[in-house]
This record gives C-alpha cells, structure tokens and sequence, in this order.
C-alpha cells in the first residue's frame, strides 16, 4: 500500500508543488482546497503521470468545524496519515485597522485554529504507530513583527513557535513535525495580498520550497529556512536589535499611499 498524505491548500503554488512531488514518490494523496476546478485538475493530473491514487476534499478550512470534518473525510481512506501538510493560508496587507474583522477572524482560525486542531486530531495515530511527519507552511515572516503584515506575520510566528514545542514533545516517538519557513516564492501570494515586494534578485520557486522542505525531514531540524532570504533573516534577528529590524521592515512594506 502506497503511503498517504494529506495536504490543505492544494489547488495552487506551494500545496501544488508538494502534492506533484509526493506523487512522484509514489504518496496517496488527499488534496484539500475550496477551488474545486483547479483541485480538481490536480487530481486528474497526478492519478494520470503516478501510479497514485489523489483524492479530492472541497473545503473551507475558516469554518468552526473544518478540522474535524477533514478527519472524517481522511478516514474513508486510511486510519492514520504518514503525512499531515498544514499549508493552506493568505495574506492580508495595510494596516491593521483597515482589514474587515470578518476576514481577519478567518486568518486566524486558517493559520491558526485549523491546524492546532488537525494536529489534535491526527497526531495520536501517529503516535500509537511510531511514524509520521508533519509539516507546517510557516514563513520567514513568523521570525519578526512586520508592520502592515501584522496579522500574517503574528499567526507564522505562532506555527514557528508551536511547532518547535512540538517536534520536542513528541521527539522519542518517532512522529517528525516541521515548520516549513520559505521566503518570496513565485506564487499568487502577493497578488492575492495586494503586495509585490521589491527585490533585486529572483524569486524561489514553489517546487524548490517542496523539496527542500520534504529533504529536510529526516535531520529532524523543528525549523526549515528556505534559500538565501531564509538564512539571512535568520541571521539578523540573532545579531541586529530587534526594535531596528521591525523598522526596517515597516519602511519596506509601508504604502505608498495613505
């Protein structure tokens, strides 16, 4: 039997490139989004070049009950994942006070609420097996407030820091978990966010991000920086001031426009 992975936010970008790749490492797949056409053809695509077979879950995952309704829908297919990938997100940016409430509620529960609880709910069968991994799509924002990504920056801090706390927990168990850091990737993040971020080199790409990310697992490292803006906000929270850096970063991302 293949193994099996479970994958939110696949439809597009970073959640698109892990599922090709798991595909291509012979991995059963559940691919999770609310863009049924482009989830859909993703399916198609992956069952049509893998011997794999890629089931598709429709979902919001901003609802109250989205964590649970995932892991009903999980076990018509296996008792327990190899795989739980935490990648489904968005972004919002301007100031804080700008953001409708109702949206910003729903970055909270996708980033934050939904995973915690998905974790809650999988992470016992791993346990009582002995394997498996999970993977959190965190950010290099989670290493620093960024004013005008308040929000975004706060919840990536958040899957930074619980996923640390929990790759030590559950250490002598054999389950891996990892907070998956990329910087700039060439997806419709931005786009979506209303932010095209200046920068003089390019862009990582969503499939480096993917593999980079899974090849990263058996070092047991809680923590994944990807490609060179990785490392290098790394290394600036360690040795700049951090107030000085938050300022840094509000000149970088202020509008244009007030």
């Amino acid at each position: 039997m293949n193994p099996f992975a479970i994958l939110t936010g696949a439809s597009r970008g970073i959640g698109a490139a892990y599922a090709r790749l798991l595909a291509s490492r012979d991995y059963d797949l559940l691919l999770v989004s609310r863009d049924e056409t482009r989830l859909t053809q993703l399916a198609r695509e992956l069952e049509t070049n893998h011997r794999v077979q890629a089931h598709v879950f429709i979902a919001n995952l901003a609802q109250p009950d989205a964590a649970q309704q995932l892991f009903v829908e999980s076990r018509r297919y296996r008792q327990t994942p190899d795989m739980l990938i935490n990648n489904a997100g968005f972004g919002l940016y301007g100031e804080f006070v700008s953001h409708p409430l109702p949206r910003i509620q729903e970055m909270l529960h996708v980033h934050v609420q939904t995973v915690v609880e998905s974790i809650r709910l999988f992470l016992p069968g791993m346990i009582e097996r002995g394997s498996g991994s999970i993977i959190n799509v965190a950010s290099i924002a989670g290493m620093l407030p960024i004013p005008y990504f308040a929000e975004y920056a706060a919840t990536k801090a958040f899957l930074v820091s619980f996923s640390e706390a929990l790759a030590e927990e559950v250490r002598p168990t054999g389950v891996l978990v990892q907070a998956c850091c990329p910087g700039q990737t060439e997806t419709d993040f931005h786009a979506s966010a209303g932010f095209r971020p200046a920068s003089l080199l390019p862009m990582q790409t969503a499939a480096r991000v993917a593999h980079t990310s899974l090849a990263a697992l058996p070092n047991k490292n809680p923590v994944v920086t990807i490609s060179w803006q990785g490392k290098l906000a790394a290394l600036a929270t360690k040795w700049f001031p951090r107030r000085a850096l938050i300022k840094l970063a509000g000149r970088a991302t202020r509008p244009t426009t007030r």
